[in-house]
């Protein structure tokens, strides 16, 4: 199913069927810094840009910030566990691990 961009929501979560039927096929997202409005932006004053990481394909905007180091990859609104890239994953709802082994110096 290729559905064409301008057909697609600017930001898509989860619950969007396109973004369940990305990665129907076992693939994951192509996520790319994409700048957009903030959300709940009413349009007044200065307009600030806001970086997402937004699939290529289906317009899916990841849980984790843009700014974050290795953020959550899962779609906005998911319900399955937090998942980075690198690996690290936690529940939803819970505290994401302490990336700084015990012992190690901060």
């Amino acid at each position: 199913m290729t559905t064409p961009a301008a057909e697609l929501p600017e930001l898509a979560t989860a619950n969007d069927e396109h973004v369940r039927a990305c990665t129907a096929d076992g693939v994951d997202h192509d996520y790319r810094p994409h700048l957009g409005p903030r959300p709940g932006s009413s349009g007044r004053g200065v307009a600030r840009d806001h970086a997402y990481l937004r699939c290529v394909w289906c317009h899916a905007v990841t849980c984790g910030n843009a700014d974050e180091t290795d953020p959550c990859i899962e779609p906005y609104h998911h319900r399955v566990p937090h998942r980075t890239r690198l690996g690290t994953t936690w529940p939803i709802g819970g505290n994401r691990p302490d990336p700084t082994p015990k012992g190690a110096r901060r």
